[in-house]
């Protein structure tokens, strides 16, 4: 395949989506994610590795996974000069019982370290209509790897 100036295009890669999240929203991160490879992580350290360990074209982190929280994941994850996509989420009610004000910073913290957006999924019903909602929010994230060969 061959694009416009001659350049020929190696098919696009599988997307490699890494997901820092509590293990109840992991089926519902599954529904809603366009075809690519997934990878889900529970803590910190494993999302840490799960960078080293190769391409990584978006990262999803919720709110608060195992011992970390999305702002200090996030913190730890620019500090390291990663400039991939990040979607924070928050896919399980809160056991500490945060309300629309904690969720509200939490949403302003994760945009100042270069979150991409911040989806609430209890706002979204866990359906066909509420997952495409949410899906065409990673769709447009997800990058279309082309490389010419010469």
């Amino acid at each position: 395949m061959a694009d416009d100036s001659g350049a020929v295009l190696s098919p696009p890669a599988v997307p490699r989506v890494v997901a820092a999240v509590n293990p109840g929203a992991q089926q519902r991160i599954r529904a809603i994610l366009p075809p690519c490879e997934l990878r889900f992580v529970e803590t910190e350290a494993e999302l840490l590795r799960a960078l080293d360990q190769g391409r990584c074209d978006m990262l999803i982190v919720e709110a608060q996974f195992d011992e970390s929280t999305a702002v200090a994941s996030l913190e730890r994850v620019r500090s390291r000069g990663e400039t991939f996509p990040v979607i924070c989420v928050r896919g399980v009610p809160s056991t500490l019982g945060l309300g629309q004000p904690a969720l509200d910073a939490l949403r302003l913290a994760s945009n100042a370290l270069g979150a991409h957006h911040f989806v609430d999924l209890l706002d979204h019903p866990d359906d066909e209509i509420g997952n495409a909602r949410v899906r065409a929010v990673f769709q447009r994230l997800l990058p279309c790897r082309k490389t010419a060969s010469l």
